[in-house]
């Protein structure tokens, strides 16, 4: 995440060292070139990727989900919430989550997803998902 990110960086690199230049995409949950610059670091972010939601499913599929809904959903960022809390409004699955475990990444990502309701919500931290499994 993020944090450890910048920890690492502050730990193994100094802002005299010179320049930094961070990659990601359009889309970000922290302004990591933003916290090293008031760190004082000389830092230049670049978007190399836009990511689009999928904003139509085919019929065919949305009868299978509805059919056979799964045991966990895993979400890995805010953005990928709000995409998916979209897909369960706009074809009407808000009520058919209640025997779904919800995995998510952090608590920005499981607010977007709170309005439904679930069998449980999990949260993790980046490489314990599967640890999770042990809890249901």
């Amino acid at each position: 995440n993020v944090n450890n990110l910048k920890e690492l960086i502050l730990q193994n690199f100094n802002s005299s060292d010179g320049k930094l230049l961070y990659v990601s995409g359009e889309i970000i949950s922290n302004d990591l070139d933003q916290i090293l610059i008031s760190e004082g670091y000389n830092i230049q972010r670049i978007i190399n990727y836009k990511a689009n939601p999928v904003e139509k499913f085919s019929d065919t599929f949305i009868e299978k989900l509805k059919l056979n809904m799964p045991e966990i959903v895993y979400v890995y960022s805010q953005n990928s919430a709000i995409s998916f809390l979209n897909l369960i409004k706009n074809y009407e699955l808000v009520n058919l989550w209640m025997d779904t475990n919800l995995m998510c990444i952090g608590e920005k990502t499981s607010a977007v997803l709170n309005e439904i309701k679930w069998k449980k919500i999990f949260l993790f931290n980046p490489g314990e998902e599967e640890f999770l499994l042990y809890k249901i």
